[in-house]
C-alpha cells in the first residue's frame, strides 16, 4: 500500500497575507512542515496540493527545493484536487491537512495508517488532538464517491461531506488523555498565531521539527505565556468554519 500525505495548501490567504512563506528560523513555515513530515518513516510521497493559479506557483518552486512532489489543481475544490493529486502520484492511502501546520504530529501518522488497515475506514480523525496536531486519513475511492455526490464546487471545508452524510464508515484516532489540549491552537490564520509559532520555534530551538507531539505539548505546559498569545483566536476561527459548514451543505 502506498501511502501519501498531500499537503492542501494556496496563497490566498487575506487574514495573514503570504502566510505559508512567512520565515521563522530562516524557513518558510511551509517548509518548517515538510521538515516535520519527513521524519515520519511510513510515508511514500509528500505532495503539495496547490492550484492552477500562478501566484501559487511559488509553492510548487519550494517543493522542488525540498524534493517533494507538487500538484496543481481546482483553485475552490479542494477534494477534486487532493483526489487527482492521490492518482496523479499513484496514492492507495491518503493523509491530509492545511500547509498552517508547521508542527503537525508526525508522529501519528503511523497510527492513522495502522487503523486504516484495520477498518477499511472512509475518513479516519483525529481531533481529540490540539488544532494544528492533528491528521485526516482518506480512502481514495471514498473521496471519489463525495466527488460523484457533492452539489457545490467549492469544497475548502470538506469534513462535512464525510462526517454529516451518513453515507461514509468515519472512525476517530484514540489519542491519549494526556495529549488533549483543547484551548492549545498551533494553526496559522492571524497575526497572533505568527507571533505565538515565532515564539515557540525560539523556545525549542533550531531542531523543534524533530520533537514529539508530547515533547510540544508539554513546552506548552510549561509556558502558558506563550499558550495565551493566540489561544483568543480559536474561537474566531471556529464561528468561521461554522459559517463555511452551513454554506456547504446548503
Amino acid at each position: 500500500m502506498k501511502v501519501g500525505f498531500s499537503i492542501t495548501a494556496r496563497m490566498k490567504s487575506t487574514r495573514l497575507p503570504n502566510k505559508l512563506t512567512l520565515k521563522i528560523q530562516d524557513r518558510e513555515v511551509i517548509a518548517l512542515m515538510l521538515d516535520r513530515l519527513k521524519q515520519s518513516d511510513v510515508l511514500d510521497e509528500i505532495i503539495i496540493a496547490t492550484s492552477n493559479n500562478p501566484q501559487d506557483d511559488i509553492l510548487c518552486e519550494i517543493a522542488a527545493r525540498e524534493d517533494i512532489k507538487c500538484f496543481k489543481g481546482s483553485e475552490d475544490d479542494v477534494l477534486e484536487r487532493l483526489y487527482y493529486a492521490a492518482k496523479e502520484f499513484d496514492v492507495d492511502f491518503l493523509l491530509n491537512i492545511t500547509g498552517d501546520c508547521p508542527l503537525v504530529s508526525f508522529d501519528f501518522i503511523k497510527d492513522i495508517v495502522q487503523l486504516y488497515k484495520d477498518t477499511n475506514a472512509d475518513l479516519i480523525t483525529s481531533f481529540d488532538l490540539p488544532h494544528g496536531f492533528f491528521i485526516y486519513g482518506m480512502k481514495i475511492d471514498a473521496i471519489k464517491k463525495v466527488l460523484e455526490i457533492k452539489k457545490g464546487t467549492d469544497t475548502e471545508v470538506w469534513g462535512t461531506y464525510f462526517i454529516d452524510s451518513g453515507l461514509f464508515e468515519v472512525k476517530t484516532l484514540n489519542v491519549p488523555k494526556s495529549f488533549i489540549r483543547k484551548h492549545y491552537r498551533l494553526t496559522l490564520d492571524y497575526p497572533e498565531d505568527f507571533e505565538f509559532f515565532q515564539a515557540v520555534y525560539n523556545g525549542l530551538g533550531k531542531e523543534a521539527y524533530k520533537k514529539s507531539t508530547e515533547e510540544i505539548i508539554s513546552f506548552l505546559d510549561d509556558h502558558p505565556e506563550i499558550v495565551k498569545i493566540n489561544e483568543h483566536c480559536e474561537e474566531k476561527y471556529k464561528k468561521r468554519w461554522e459559517e463555511q459548514r452551513k454554506l456547504d451543505l446548503k
